[in-house]
């Protein structure tokens, strides 16, 4: 279960929920949040401290709308950007500004939380830990993280087996094609080599037989100028 579907937004409610795939986009936070500031909780669904604080979120997102961007993500859904800020503590709670991720660890009420982002002077001077806004991650990164996301989808979970037999499956049928264009390859080259041994062979013979030839022409002209001398010395 989700905290969404364990938690009934307001249709009117001004809380962003963000994902992998939106978090860059809407926040635009590496480079320089030029959409605003955005308090974010990252949160996750068996959390109890998160499902507690989401509705007091949800208010602070319709109070702070206009000044501030409220959002949550769930970073048991969203491992990409769980990873990419290091989620280790839940919920946990970043105002991101300017390139900026400015950790919020005071009381979780609603005068407290409008207090500190409320005001770049506040949040900078009562932020628990400041640091830069970490990069998104490499295409390689990026990839590998929708393969985690993948087997841990819903569908991987409850049918198990089918996945580790498409998955094998899939294996199998790589190292088949390998297998079979090292086959080609070794036959190419058992072919090549084969013609190249025979045109090798073939141009000695070629060779051997040439120079039977013209031997045999040097012999046969050697006789007819002996003939030829011996029939003049006999006229003489």
């Amino acid at each position: 279960i989700s905290l969404t579907e364990a938690h009934e937004f307001r249709q009117d409610s001004k809380l962003r929920i963000l994902t992998d795939e939106t978090f860059e986009h809407d926040t635009q936070a590496s480079t320089g949040s030029t959409t605003g500031p955005w308090f974010v909780m990252f949160y996750a669904p068996w959390c109890g401290h998160c499902r507690k604080l989401l509705p007091t979120w949800e208010d602070l997102a319709d109070e702070m709308y206009g000044q501030v961007n409220v959002a949550a993500v769930d970073v048991t859904a969203n491992t990409e950007v769980g990873s990419r800020f290091t989620i280790k503590r839940l919920p946990t709670l970043y105002l991101i500004n300017h390139g900026k991720v400015y950790r919020y660890a005071g009381q979780r009420t609603m005068e407290a939380l409008i207090e500190f982002a409320s005001s770049p002077e506040v949040y900078t001077a009562k932020a628990a830990e400041t640091m830069d806004v970490p990069q998104p991650p490499s295409g390689l990164k990026h990839a590998w993280a929708r393969v985690e996301k993948l087997l841990q989808s819903k569908f991987v979970r409850d049918h198990p087996i089918i996945v580790a037999l498409c998955f094998s499956g899939s294996v199998f049928l790589l190292m088949a094609i390998t297998a079979y264009g090292i086959f080609l390859c070794a036959n190419v080259s058992e072919s090549d080599a084969e013609v190249e041994v025979k045109r090798r062979l073939d141009m000695e013979k070629n060779r051997q037989t040439g120079a039977s030839v013209k031997s045999r022409g040097q012999a046969a002209e050697a006789t007819n100028h002996d003939t030829a001398a011996a029939e003049s010395k006999k006229e003489k």
